[in-house]
């Protein structure tokens, strides 16, 4: 049950500067597998996949630091979890959920947003409420009329990039969206969707 890419180099290459599509997603007997688009390796998490671009095609390799108990060197970021695993030391955890964070301020935003619904950030023009300033900035761009994602192989404009990779998968026929019952792939999830309510709706 795989997706079909027509031009694998076209899909490499559809935003060469920030090098946004750099996976194929694709749904094996239910279960999602990640593909590095460059060299084929399957990961079960797309931020396994994330990390291994950045590391292996980018070659961003994490500044190590040296843990004072052992002789283990670990990315700074994950520092905090190998003194849990290897020292018993605990990590900041949510009271509330149990979640846990690599450092204090990472919880104390967490209860904010999704135990309190703290949304701190107002749009000036409908007013309404954001939980960060990046989410206020893409709501923004509604009451500008600006449509800044321009396609390269027509002459269609977006307001949002995800809208316009969904365009882009259109000219290249990239169908990412499988039926889990007849194995009919389609461009777009509202494409399957209606695929199912027509052609399975005694599955439904």
């Amino acid at each position: 049950m795989t997706f079909q890419v027509k031009n694998k180099f076209l899909y490499n290459n559809l935003f060469p500067d920030e090098r946004d599509i750099k996976f194929i997603k694709r749904v094996d007997n239910g279960t999602t597998v990640w593909q590095c688009a460059d060299c084929d390796r399957n990961f079960k998490r797309r931020d396994l996949l994330s990390q291994h671009y950045k590391h292996v095609h980018l070659k961003q390799r994490p500044k190590l630091r040296s843990c004072h108990l052992c002789p283990e060197k670990v990315p700074t970021q994950c520092r905090p979890f190998h003194m849990e695993k290897a020292h018993g030391l605990p990590l900041p955890t949510c009271g509330a959920c149990g979640k846990k964070f690599a450092f204090p301020n990472q919880v104390l935003r967490h209860q904010k947003v999704y135990h309190m619904g703290e949304k701190q950030f107002t749009c000036a023009i409908c007013e309404m409420k954001f939980v960060s300033n990046g989410l206020l900035l893409k709501h923004s761009i509604i009451h500008t009329g600006l449509r800044p994602y321009k396609c390269s192989y027509c002459d269609k404009s977006f307001r949002w990039k995800k809208n316009l990779k969904t365009h882009i998968y259109m000219h290249l026929d990239v169908r990412k969206h499988v039926c889990s019952i007849c194995n009919e792939s389609f461009v777009q999830q509202s494409s399957l969707k209606y695929h199912i309510t027509k052609r399975h709706t005694e599955m439904l």
